[in-house]
């Protein structure tokens, strides 16, 4: 084996490969494309904090790509309102799921979450008298 050759000079590369223990992640490609790709940390991101948001890559059933988010925060709603707030980021495609509870000492009036769209979620807090109150709220979507 020649340094020079770049390694085309190696009779058996399955062998050469397994005598280093490299397994099957040297032959797999990095990024986004395919379901037997390596997802790399750039496929990754979020941010950390208390209004925040994790966007993972994978593949759906049908081989398309996709980013599942995982979004979550705090929200300040007024006493008996039915309004609607932007998340952190937009869902590309739909928001499957949101759910909420009351983020405060107090009332126990009832305080639903709902789904709007791809930007917002719909905050309840059915608290008749007192003061706004905060939500905590997690949303999760592709």
């Amino acid at each position: 084996m020649q340094k020079a050759s770049n390694g085309s000079d190696i009779a058996d590369v399955s062998a050469f490969r397994k005598s280093l223990q490299l397994g099957t992640a040297a032959t797999r490609n990095v990024g986004m494309g395919s379901a037997s790709n390596l997802v790399d940390m750039d496929s990754i991101r979020s941010l950390m904090g208390g209004n925040g948001y994790i966007q993972i890559p994978c593949m759906a059933t049908t081989g398309n790509n996709l980013k599942f988010y995982l979004q979550w925060g705090s929200t300040s709603a007024p006493i008996n309102s039915n309004n609607t707030y932007s998340v952190n980021i937009a869902f590309p495609n739909t928001i499957l799921f949101a759910t909420g509870n009351r983020w405060t000492n107090g009332s126990n009036a009832s305080m639903n979450v709902n789904a709007i769209g791809t930007q917002g979620i719909q905050i309840q807090n059915w608290a008749q008298s007192g003061y706004a109150e905060n939500c905590a709220w997690i949303a999760i979507g592709y």
